[in-house]
């Protein structure tokens, strides 16, 4: 497994069900688009917290989602894969796509085979919150192990109507 500078992981996750496989859309070999999905793999290093949520924010521009919506969708990326970081084993990994043109679905998944859950933090506590976050911002969330770890998910309704096609620029890898 080779981890370049970025806190990348020169592999990619599998596409998501009924989704044909992601086309490859940029230089870089640990990011994978398709015109309305994305999968990027990660290192477990803090700074690929950063580039996850820049990817997904850039995904998110280039289909054309709503700034509020896409906003909250980056803060929700931001805590799973937080999360998975500090909280889990392996590889961790992201997956961002838009179903229908009004819906986007989001999964990271890790190699730890514990599901996460709800609990009070105290109120002056710096952290122990983001799940609470995940469950207030997406219109569903949850939680599915498998053989080789968990997946988490959430979904976001972007608009009651359809989003336009795509752009037809390349997505940007920041």
């Amino acid at each position: 497994m080779t981890v370049n500078p970025a806190g990348a992981v020169a592999t990619v996750s599998p596409a998501p069900p009924n989704d044909p496989p992601p086309r490859r859309r940029t230089g870089s070999p640990d990011v994978h688009t398709a015109p309305r999905g994305l999968a990027l793999r990660l290192a477990t290093d803090p700074a690929a917290v950063g580039r996850a949520r820049r990817t997904a924010a850039g995904a998110l521009r280039g289909w054309g989602v709503p700034d509020t919506s896409a906003d909250d969708i980056v803060l929700m990326v931001d805590e799973l894969v937080t999360n998975a970081i500090e909280h889990a084993g392996g590889p961790v990994w992201l997956r961002l796509w838009l179903r229908r043109g009004c819906c986007v679905i989001c999964q990271v998944g890790d190699g730890c085979h514990d599901a996460p859950r709800l609990r009070p933090s105290d109120l002056d506590a710096e952290n122990g919150r983001g799940l609470f976050l995940v469950a207030a911002l997406a219109d569903a969330f949850g939680t599915r192990v498998t053989a080789t770890g968990k997946v988490i998910w959430f979904r976001r309704r972007v608009r009651d109507d359809r989003i336009p096609a795509p752009r037809t620029a390349p997505a940007t890898d920041y």
